[in-house]
């Protein structure tokens, strides 16, 4: 008897669940071999990575290095074919000890075979600026 890989709704869901829990590298684990994460905008962070431990051993030492870890809500998932966008929101301190406030992210998956083979990213880019790297913008 063959085993039918899961649905796109069902790993989208566990995928937020375990982020939701803090079990960063869990979440990770979920991503092909040769998975894509892309994280929009243009600060330090932002970029696009090719291959889950390349992904796991980024993200994960990122989220590790916040004062107070970041905690993640999932307000919504939405679902069609392969693909399945999380809409969330999270806070935390971030390695600088300043407040890290994202109200809005959205996590759009890419579901093949399983696994999550690609992840874009998008947040608010002046949070990431001021709790990870302490940089604050300012009127000119």
């Amino acid at each position: 008897m063959s085993q039918t890989a899961p649905t796109t709704r069902e790993v989208a869901q566990r995928y937020m669940d375990l982020l939701c829990a803090g079990r960063f590298a869990d979440a990770f684990d979920l991503l092909a071999d040769d998975a894509t994460y892309r994280i929009i905008g243009t600060t330090p962070v932002s970029s696009e990575m090719k291959g889950r431990q390349l992904i796991k051993d980024t993200l994960v030492g990122a989220l590790g290095s916040f004062q107070q870890p970041l905690q993640l809500r999932c307000q919504e998932l939405i679902v069609e074919g392969d693909r399945a966008v999380g809409l969330a929101s999270g806070e935390g301190a971030g390695p600088s000890a300043l407040p890290y406030a994202q109200p809005h992210y959205a996590m759009v998956l890419r579901i093949e075979d399983g696994r999550i083979g690609s992840v874009v990213e998008f947040m608010d880019t002046v949070a990431v600026e001021t709790a990870l790297f302490g940089k604050f913008l300012v009127a000119g």
